[in-house]
């Protein structure tokens, strides 16, 4: 089934697919240690999930960064670099994949990509859905 998408057929594979957004700060300790907080929902909302392409993954492994996944979302940037996406499937969360890099193209908030490593060693707060 195709669809007709903002720049032109979509097919299912491309539509947009809800995600929770997940954040982690810091805190200081008494002793002034700094220490990572429990992962805090930041937003949620809807984008489109797809693998990266071999460029893209021999571009940022040449930097150290491993990408197996880009997120396009549009607008401007709601996530940083250490941010975590979940796919939320049915009310379920069944994917995670954190940030490695954000990408606004030309700073004009059009669209965000951000490319991701997927994750399944990450925890997050489910609850909160």
């Amino acid at each position: 089934m195709l669809k007709h998408g903002r720049i032109g057929l979509m097919r299912p594979e491309q539509f947009p697919k809800p995600f929770n957004i997940y954040g982690q700060d810091t805190e200081s300790s008494i002793r002034g240690r700094e220490r990572l907080k429990a992962p805090a929902l930041k937003a949620s909302v809807r984008c489109i999930l797809s693998v990266a392409t071999p460029e893209e993954k021999m571009m940022y492994s040449q930097t150290g960064v491993a990408v197996s996944h880009k997120i396009i979302q549009r607008g401007a940037p709601i996530a940083k670099e250490q941010d975590t996406f979940v796919l939320a499937k049915g009310g379920k969360e069944t994917r995670c994949f954190r940030v490695q890099a954000v990408h606004n193209k030309g700073e004009l908030d059009v669209d965000t990509t951000y490319y991701c490593e997927e994750r399944g060693d990450l925890q997050w707060d489910s609850t909160s859905t």
